[in-house]
């Protein structure tokens, strides 16, 4: 029982490591024997579940390879017109655009100190309004 269990451990740290410098489930799934890509792609998922939460450069990683490959596989299609790999592929895009955190939108700072709008008088109303209407250059 024992050896199975640390022959499914090597298993399952080869599989991520091979997955890790890019090798597809297929290959994988051959040289690991595993019954086909699904079954190694599942394990590979749970392997990734089971890490360590703190390491979220080794989920990062799998995951932007994961993108990649599926925006590999519908790309002859897409740039040839197809529009349903078209839509998959802005999809993809987009996915990956949101996990990396490209659509965030920019963060806006005050340039000068923070104004408490009750304690603004009439005076320094009139001069801020003065200045939206006339901008220093």
């Amino acid at each position: 029982m024992e050896d199975t269990m640390a022959h499914l451990d090597q298993r399952r740290a080869e599989l991520l490591r091979r997955r890790l410098t890019g090798e597809d489930f297929t290959a994988i799934a051959r040289e690991l024997d595993y019954a086909d890509a699904a079954e190694a792609a599942a394990d590979f998922a749970d392997a990734l579940a089971a890490t360590d939460p703190l390491e979220p450069l080794a989920r990062h990683e799998a995951d932007q390879r994961s993108l990649d490959e599926l925006q590999y596989a519908i790309w002859d299609l897409a740039t040839t017109g197809d529009l349903d790999a078209i839509s998959t592929a802005l999809a993809i895009s987009d996915s990956r655009s949101r996990r990396l955190g490209l659509d965030a939108p920019a963060r806006l700072e005050s340039a000068g100190p923070a104004v408490d709008p009750a304690a603004v008088t009439a005076a320094e109303l009139d001069e801020l309004l003065a200045l939206i209407e006339d901008p220093p250059i």
